[in-house]
């Protein structure tokens, strides 16, 4: 398989590295219903035989995000293969944009669907609802974010990626603003420790978070780096808010931005209390 290389960070997650002024990528304009799901994927492209193995980070009735280990020629994808619980699904498709993951060490690549049969579609369809339905409710009824409404549940679900992180991960580095890691983030199954250095020389566990809790998105709200680190303690699967899903919340929902900030501003504020703390306790 050719490989590429990978476009430079100069041109942004939305353009083409051959055209600085390429098409902005609709995926991340988020005007479809999406959700983040993980699911086993196969990507067929014109310039290497066989089946290039990756996950999805999220689906829309239009396209999907794909995580792949190793970068590839986006603009030659042909088709992918889903493997959904109960069937496989094969839909043609095209790439329209690609970007390192630097944090995870992949290659996220966006694809659009290219005429599916109504069939398909309505397969599409449906996975995304019905996995939109049961994200919503657990963010309603298991997360700190149990104050919104079930429809503003709903609106947050279809802003979400999934992101998996192994035992050891580093999500985070307190004192880092780098856009790559950003993201604001809700915890949907393992454990995280939060930890902070004191003086710039012991990492001191602050927190230890589960299933439901949010974190990180510092330097997104208020545009400061990171209060603190934050490891993965386990096999972790996150759901992850990024910028360009944010500024989507401030601009086309901004009630929804808006509660989406103050809680989580709300957990940073206790958070920085025990930081306080802790830092009291050592001097």
């Amino acid at each position: 398989m050719t490989s590429p290389a990978s476009p430079s960070p100069e041109f942004g997650p939305h353009s083409d590295p051959s055209d600085r002024h390429g098409p902005v990528d609709p995926l991340e304009i988020r005007s479809n219903p999406r959700v983040g799901i993980d699911l086993p994927a196969e990507i067929f492209a014109g310039d290497f035989a066989g089946a290039l193995l990756g996950r999805t980070r999220d689906i829309s009735i239009g396209g999907a995000c794909l995580a792949t280990q190793s970068p590839f020629s986006f603009k030659s994808v042909r088709r992918i293969v889903l493997r959904l619980p109960n069937q496989i699904l094969t839909l043609d498709a095209a790439g329209c944009w690609q970007r390192e993951d630097p944090v995870e060490n992949l290659i996220l690549t966006g694809i659009t669907f290219d005429n599916p049969a109504p069939e398909n579609l309505e397969v599409v369809w449906n996975l995304v609802l019905d996995a939109g339905k049961k994200l919503a409710r657990f963010l309603y009824e298991r997360t700190q974010l149990r104050e919104l409404g079930l429809e503003e549940a709903m609106g947050l679900a279809q802003v979400t990626r999934i992101r998996t992180m192994q035992p050891g991960d580093l999500i985070y580095r307190q004192g880092t603003r780098n856009g790559f890691n950003d993201s604001i983030f809700l915890i949907a199954e393992g454990s995280v420790t939060l930890q902070v250095r004191i003086r710039d020389a012991i990492e001191q566990p602050l927190a230890q978070l589960g299933a439901g809790d949010l974190f990180g998105g510092l330097p997104l709200l208020a545009d400061l780096p990171h209060a603190e680190s934050a490891v993965a303690n386990t096999t972790v699967r996150l759901l992850e808010v990024d910028g360009a899903a944010f500024r989507h919340l401030r601009s086309m929902k901004p009630w929804l931005g808006h509660r989406l900030g103050v809680a989580l501003l709300r957990v940073h504020a206790q958070r920085m209390s025990q930081t306080l703390g802790l830092a009291s306790q050592t001097l």
